[in-house]
C-alpha cells in the first residue's frame, strides 16, 4: 500500500516539488502508524553537493502502537546517495507500531525529500492533538543542536554529531506539550552570520531576515525554483522564539554603530514575525555561547513594545554555558547545557501557552 504525504503528519516545515516532499530544517519530518510487516521509503539527496562529513542524516523512531517514542532512534541513516532505499521498519509477524522519521542534519547540509513511502499492512490512526500549542523557533547553530554528540577538544564537526531533538527548542515544546517548527541554520545572523577575527565586513551572504520569510528558500535555490512564502496558516504559531545574536557578535565586537545597526534590524525582524503572525507570542533570547548583544536584545524588544503595546513580547537570557555541564564539537553546547535552557525557557513561556 502506497502511502500520500498528506496521510502522514508532519512536523516543521516541508516543500513539495515534483512529487517529492522535502522537509529539510532540523527536526522535521514525519509520523505515521501501521499494522502490518513492513514500510519501505524513498528519500532523496544530494550528496554531490557536500563534502562527507556533511550529508544529511535522518533517524528513523519505532513504537509500539500507542506507547511513546524513546529518546534513542532505532535507525541513524546517512543520505549517501541520491536515491536512498530505506527500510523504516521489517517484521517476520505482523505488529502495530508507529514510526517516526526526523531529520537529524540541518538544513544548511545534506537534504532529505520523501519520493514514496510503501507499507505491508494497514495504515492506522495516528495519535495527534490539533488543539497542542505550537511553537516556532527562530536560530542558530544552538537551536539546531549543533556538535551536541561531540567533545570540543576531541572531535572535529560532522552532522552525525548533530541532535536537535536534543537541544533546547524542542526540548522547550515537549515540555509544554506543544507542536514546534525549527528554522535555523548554523552560523547565521541577522545583520551578520559568523565572521573570523581577521575579517572586518559583515557576512550578509546568508542571514536569517532574508531566509525567514521563505518555506524553504535553500532547496528551491538547489532545485531552481523560485522560493516560496511560507504559508503561515500551514503552521500558526502561538509563540514565536527568536534565538539569535550569537553570531552577529562575532562581527559587532562591542562596536557602538555596529551594536545600533543590530538593534534596529533586529527590531525589524520582530515586526516581522508579528505581521506574518499577528496573534502570536514573541521570545527573544540569548546567552549560552556568549551575552555581548543581549543588552541590544532588550533594546530592540522595548522599541517593538513602544509601537505595539498590545503585544505580549518578552526577553530571556540564558547563562552562559559552563565546562562542567561539558562543551560539544566546536565549543556548542552540550546535552546538559540544552536540558537547563529548556527547563528555563520553558518556565519562562508557560504563562504565554
Amino acid at each position: 500500500m502506497k502511502l500520500t504525504p498528506d496521510s502522514l503528519i508532519w512536523t516543521g516545515r516541508f516543500l513539495d516539488d515534483d512529487g517529492t516532499r522535502y522537509f529539510d530544517y532540523s527536526a522535521s519530518g514525519f509520523e505515521f502508524s501501521f499494522a502490518g510487516t513492513k514500510a519501505d521509503a524513498i528519500i532523496l539527496s544530494d550528496p554531490g553537493n557536500h563534502a562527507e562529513t556533511n550529508h544529511g542524516v535522518i533517524a528513523v523512531f519505532t513504537a509500539k502502537y500507542g506507547e511513546e517514542f524513546s529518546e534513542a532512534p532505532d535507525k541513524r541513516i546517512v543520505l549517501d546517495k541520491n536515491v536512498n532505499g530505506i527500510t523504516l521498519f521489517e517484521s517476520e509477524k505482523k505488529q502495530k507500531v508507529s514510526i517516526k522519521v526526523l531529520k537529524f542534519s540541518e538544513c544548511a547540509f545534506g537534504s532529505a525529500g520523501l519520493k514514496s513511502l510503501e507499507i505491508d499492512g494497514k495504515l492506522l490512526r495516528t495519535k495527534d492533538n490539533p488543539d497542542a500549542p505550537k511553537i516556532e523557533f527562530i536560530g542558530d547553530s544552538i537551536t539546531c543542536g549543533y556538535g551536541l554528540e561531540g567533545k570540543w577538544n576531541e572531535d572535529t564537526f560532522t552532522t552525525l554529531t548533530e541532535r536537535p531533538d536534543l537541544a533546547y527548542a524542542v526540548k522547550t515544546a515537549r515540555k509544554l506539550g506543544a507542536k514546534y517548527s525549527l528554522v535555523s541554520w548554523s552560523g547565521i545572523g541577522i545583520i551578520s552570520s559568523y565572521v573570523d577575527p581577521s575579517v572586518n565586513l559583515p557576512n550578509t551572504i546568508w542571514n536569517m531576515p532574508t531566509c525567514w520569510p521563505y518555506t524553504d528558500k535553500s532547496i528551491s535555490l538547489r532545485l531552481n525554483k523560485e522560493p516560496e512564502i511560507w504559508n503561515e496558516s500551514r503552521f500558526s504559531p502561538d509563540v514565536v522564539v527568536i534565538n539569535l545574536g550569537t553570531n552577529d557578535a562575532s562581527y559587532t565586537r562591542g562596536q557602538e554603530d555596529r551594536i545600533k545597526t543590530f538593534t534596529a534590524a533586529y527590531r525589524e525582524l520582530i515586526e516581522d514575525v508579528h505581521r506574518r503572525s499577528p496573534k502570536a507570542k514573541i521570545c527573544c533570547c540569548l546567552g549560552i555561547m556568549g551575552q555581548d548583544l543581549f543588552p541590544a536584545v532588550e533594546e530592540a524588544v522595548k522599541l517593538f513594545k513602544t509601537d505595539f503595546p498590545a503585544v505580549k513580547i518578552k526577553a530571556v537570557k540564558f547563562p552562559v554555558q559552563e565546562e562542567a555541564d561539558g562543551i560539544g564539537t566546536d565549543w556548542h553546547p552540550s546535552g546538559i547545557t540544552h536540558e537547563k535552557a529548556s527547563c528555563l525557557l520553558s518556565t519562562e513561556l508557560k504563562e504565554f501557552i
